[in-house]
C-alpha cells in the first residue's frame, strides 16, 4: 500500500567550507572542526539526494520531494557561503546558522525515511497517503522558505545591519524552524500511530475469526 508519508529523516546538511573557511579569523583546530561539520552535512544531503534519485527512477513518486528539497537545501547553502565574504566572521561562525541548516536537513530526512515505511504499508490507504503527502509538501516548503530567509542577510539591502541585528534575525529563524521540525516530528508520529492502529485492528479481527472458526 502506500505510506502516509512520514518524513523522516533527513540527516545533517552539508556546508561548503572552501573560500569562506580560508578567511575565517579562527585558530586552526577550530577551523578544522568547522570544516568537518560542514563536510559532514554536505555529504548527508548528497546521500539523501542520490538515494532519492534512485527511488524516483524506480517510480517512487513520493521521493520526488526528497530529491527536490535536498537539492534546494544544498543550493541554499552554497548561496549562503558565497555571500559570507560580505559578512563578518562573527556572523559566519554563529552556531545557529548551522543549526538552521541541520534542522531543515532533519525535516527532509524524516520525511524520506517515513515515506518509505508508509508507502509500502498495506494498512495505509491511497487516500490517506495522498493526504499525508500533501501536508508534508507544505511542511517541507515552509522549512525551505525559512532557510531561504537566512540567505537574505547577505543581500545588498541587508549589508547595513549590525552583527547584533543579524544574529537576532538568525535567532528568530532558528526558533521558527525548530517549531517546524517539531510539527514534522509530531505529524510523523501521528502517521505511524495510524498505521499501527490499523494493523492492530486487522490482527484483532483475524484473531476473532480464528476463535469463531474453532467453535
Amino acid at each position: 500500500m502506500k505510506t502516509k508519508i512520514g518524513i523522516l529523516s533527513l540527516a545533517l546538511l552539508g556546508l561548503s567550507a572552501s573560500k569562506a573557511s580560508a578567511q575565517l579569523v579562527v585558530t586552526a583546530p577550530v577551523l578544522e572542526v568547522q570544516s568537518g561539520v560542514q563536510t559532514g552535512l554536505q555529504n548527508t544531503m548528497k546521500g539523501l539526494e542520490a538515494a532519492a534519485n534512485k527511488l524516483v527512477a524506480l517510480g517512487v513518486k513520493e521521493q520526488e520531494l526528497t530529491k527536490t528539497y535536498s537539492l534546494k537545501n544544498m543550493e541554499q547553502h552554497k548561496a549562503w557561503y558565497d555571500g559570507l565574504l560580505k559578512v563578518s566572521s562573527a556572523v559566519r561562525d554563529y552556531r545557529r546558522v548551522r543549526a538552521i541548516y541541520a534542522k531543515q536537513t532533519q525535516i527532509i530526512s524524516t520525511y524520506s525515511s517515513a515515506i518509505n515505511v508508509l508507502r509500502t504499508s498495506r494498512y495505509i490507504t491511497p487516500a490517506q497517503l495522498t493526504e499525508m503527502v500533501s501536508i508534508y509538501t507544505k511542511m517541507l516548503a515552509e522549512g525551505a522558505n525559512t532557510v531561504s530567509d537566512l540567505a537574505t542577510i547577505t543581500s545588498p539591502s541587508m549589508l547595513k545591519m549590525t552583527d547584533a541585528e543579524r544574529m537576532e534575525f538568525i535567532d528568530t529563524l532558528d526558533a521558527k524552524i525548530t517549531d517546524q521540525l517539531g510539527l514534522v516530528n509530531y505529524f510523523t508520529r501521528r502517521n505511524m500511530m495510524v498505521l499501527k492502529t490499523a494493523q492492530q485492528v486487522e490482527q484483532d479481527h483475524q484473531a476473532l475469526l480464528s476463535l469463531m472458526g474453532a467453535h
